[in-house]
């Protein structure tokens, strides 16, 4: 049967929202474990607080990447994705995606969107893939 899924992502947490013509969505939560973003501010040791910045910078990155393959390991299944989200996670998880060709032909979209309740997810599911409504 045909599996339409979307993924909602932000550094914080994904939802993984998964659907067919027929069935119930369901809905899974992950949690990351990137760290927060700080700005760097620049004092007497500019220097060394570029040095950190970049570091964390890079470690931030590395997380994502992880994060972005974790939310990837559920998708196996899939014959249609859509992305959303806010913020930039969603670019990044793309990115991560396409490096994997059986994964990468099925991304349908990539939509900005706000944080969302459950509801609301589904709601996008059915409106994005033109899924019956309840």
């Amino acid at each position: 049967m045909h599996t339409f899924t979307g993924i909602w992502i932000d550094h914080e947490k994904a939802f993984v929202i998964k659907s067919n013509k027929v069935a119930e969505m369901t809905i899974e939560k992950l949690t990351s474990e990137v760290e927060p973003h700080h700005k760097g501010g620049h004092d007497d040791g500019e220097h060394q607080t570029i040095v950190n910045q970049n570091r964390h910078d890079e470690r931030r990155h590395n997380q994502m990447k992880a994060f972005s393959r974790e939310v990837m390991a559920r998708l196996q299944d899939t014959d249609e994705i859509v992305i959303f989200g806010p913020g930039t996670a969603k670019h990044e998880f793309k990115n991560v995606l396409e490096e994997n060709k059986a994964l990468a032909g099925k991304i349908k979209g990539l939509e900005s969107a706000d944080d969302c309740t459950e509801a609301e997810l589904k709601e996008f599911m059915k409106n994005y893939f033109h899924l019956p409504q309840d």
